[in-house]
């Protein structure tokens, strides 16, 4: 186990970094740090909050941490846990008479997911070398954790992490840069493998690349998991894609 660093004052240069997709990690440069699960529990809901550019107020994070406690024993397993974690880094949380917020200087994988599938979701954005980068968008937030308030989080993220990889495979397709696209709407299907738009996707790029094949063995598996799921063919749009050439979208 790594032993916790010593505590940086106030405005130092290291750059805390937080991991929130598939299980939580905290890192002081190359330092990983260990925290106890309630004060994991405070950094993550407080990063959940600023995703949405918002403040908590102590009432309603223990309100929701420490539904099962008494106010008066939420407030002081919260203090505690606001203890640990500055004992870690000063500047990790902003902690006020009645607000708390995260760190502006903390870094969060699950913030940059969400930056990279807005940059992909928008039609001026153009596409970086970066965001080509699929494996940031297949995250599952804390996996492991058995929280309430987490399972619209999760939700939201699944519905962003889908639509970012099927925007990102719809681009490679139309640069011709078909097996890049081809993984993005795998990691598409592998979210949601009863949505009919990835199968078109992976459809079109088959026929784009003259792999007449390819395409008709994803139809195949695609027909077969419908029927066997909702008892429901593919949509005749999809299918009239093998009666003529798809055209480049």
């Amino acid at each position: 186990m790594t032993s916790a660093p010593t505590l940086p004052a106030p405005g130092s240069a290291i750059r805390p970094r937080l991991f929130l997709l598939n299980g939580f990690a905290l890192f002081l440069a190359e330092d990983r740090v260990r925290l106890p699960l309630h004060a994991q529990r405070v950094l993550a809901y407080l990063a959940l909050a600023r995703q949405d550019g918002m403040k908590c107020s102590r009432d309603a994070l223990v309100g929701r941490l420490w539904a099962d406690s008494t106010m008066e024993h939420a407030h002081g397993s919260l203090r505690t846990a606001l203890w640990r974690i500055r004992s870690m880094h000063a500047d990790l949380v902003l902690a006020g008479r009645s607000e708390l917020a995260l760190g502006p200087q903390v870094s969060v994988d699950l913030q940059q997911c969400r930056d990279q599938a807005t940059r992909l979701l928008s039609a001026e954005a153009a596409l970086s070398a970066d965001d080509t980068n699929s494996s940031p968008l297949t995250g599952e937030l804390l996996p492991s954790w058995d929280e309430d308030w987490l399972l619209v989080e999760r939700e939201r993220l699944r519905q962003l992490q889908l639509h970012a990889l099927e925007a990102l495979a719809v681009r490679l397709r139309k640069l011709g840069r078909y097996p890049e696209a081809i993984d993005a709407a795998l990691r598409a299907k592998a979210i949601e493998p009863l949505r009919e738009s990835v199968h078109v996707v992976l459809i079109d790029v088959c026929f784009d690349e003259g792999n007449i094949a390819a395409a008709h063995e994803y139809l195949r598996q695609y027909r077969a998991l419908l029927k066997a799921e909702l008892g429901l063919q593919p949509s005749p749009q999809l299918m009239d894609r093998f009666r003529q050439p798809a055209p480049v979208q």
